[in-house]
């Protein structure tokens, strides 16, 4: 049994179980305009990017279309519910919120008429990778050499406006705030965030960027604005006047109270704990014994405890009824206990048999990891 332990008990766990990027796309009446064939068949080119579709109570076929995406490719592909038409700011809140919640490494969104093509967030999830202090990419249409940016001068002029808007209400000096593509990296920071409706209607990435945003202007370097190689006006999904009236009278109570959702985020940020971690690693046979010499050995100032199983080919008896025991002794503690298991059908099996899998935390160490919480491929969503 090996043990090792982070050199930094400062340092913050990541809040991500599975390597992998889950975009977002919210749904209304979609169904005459939805090219599901270009989501099936850049999904199986990027076996580490996955979809959720929201339905948003569409009255069309829109979710018999979705059923039948997910039916096509269930690994990569959740269907979301609204119980009525709550609004896309509502659709993408619950999606990100579903993403979030099930360890996905970063969460995207997309507009359902990709005008911003999908191949973008391969370029948003490159500077993330890059960058381990951006949290946030977005894109944005700024002209340019070779950039193939088609918008009509109607949609110019109120992306000007919203952006000027964006900029007195978030103090970041943003560009472009409409065009339809953000990724989040997954913190603790990002569900605080998520955890209320927005206010600001169709402009609710604005208002996620104010609550993401420090208080302190020197801090707001957590922010990445791309410009993206394409994008193209959709037919259909012009706004009309009304919409920008009210979007600008929400955008202004947005600057006038921005202080006060900055200050509220922030204090929930700072409530957020520092987790530090301990890792035991286990070798190809795992025992009673082992299991009860590896908990002599936990450290008292470590608050996540990662118990890596993933090389075990044999078990002896009653294993999985001594680890229960011993991470229900975890959770007592105060310590929250992370398992690894392997890709091995005998192994999960018997961890399935003994509920240990519905109990505990527990990841498939493989390829393709398969979280066993809210494994769920359909849900409805109360809106």
């Amino acid at each position: 049994m090996n043990n090792h332990t982070e050199k930094k008990s400062t340092e913050i766990v990541p809040d991500w179980k599975h390597d992998r990027t889950t975009i977002v796309i919210p749904c209304y009446n979609e169904a005459n305009r939805l090219h599901l064939e270009v989501f099936l068949n850049f999904a199986r080119n990027n076996p580490k990017i996955s979809f959720v579709f929201i339905d948003d109570g569409s009255k069309d076929l829109t979710i018999s279309l979705l059923c039948g995406a997910m039916a096509a490719l269930p690994e990569q592909i959740d269907v979301l519910m609204m119980t009525r038409n709550a609004g896309k700011a509502e659709a993408v809140r619950h999606g990100l919120n579903f993403a979030a919640k099930r360890g996905d490494k970063y969460i995207a969104f997309l507009d359902a008429d990709l005008a911003t093509p999908l191949n973008a967030i391969n370029d948003f999830i490159s500077v993330a990778d890059r960058l381990d202090n951006i949290d946030v990419v977005f894109g944005s249409r700024a002209g340019g050499l070779g950039r193939r940016v088609y918008r009509d001068l109607h949609r110019k002029v109120i992306s000007l406006v919203c952006a000027s808007m964006g900029r007195l209400a978030t103090g970041l000096a943003l560009k472009d705030t409409q065009c339809g593509a953000k990724l989040f990296r997954n913190t603790p920071h990002l569900k605080k965030c998520l955890e209320e409706p927005f206010t600001a209607g169709w402009l609710f990435d604005v208002e996620l960027f104010l609550r993401i945003s420090n208080p302190d202007k020197q801090e707001r370097k957590n922010f990445f604005e791309y410009p993206v190689l394409e994008w193209t006006e959709i037919p259909g999904s012009n706004i009309k006047f009304s919409d920008v009236i009210q979007g600008g009278l929400k955008m202004s109570s947005l600057i006038l109270n921005q202080w006060k959702i900055r200050a509220q985020f922030q204090d929930q940020r700072k409530a957020i704990p520092a987790k530090s971690r301990q890792v035991l690693t286990a070798g190809e046979n795992l025992t009673v014994q082992s299991i009860r010499s590896m908990e002599t050995i936990i450290a008292e100032d470590k608050s996540a405890i990662t118990l890596d199983f993933s090389n075990v080919k044999t078990l002896g008896p009653s294993v999985f009824t001594t680890l229960t025991e011993v991470c229900e002794n975890l959770r007592n503690m105060g310590k929250e206990p992370y398992i690894h298991l392997p890709d091995n059908t005998e192994i999960l099996s018997a961890a399935d048999r003994s509920s240990f899998t519905a109990l505990f935390d527990c990841t498939v160490q493989n390829g393709r990891p398969k979280h066993f919480i809210d494994n769920n491929r359909f849900s409805l969503v109360e809106a």
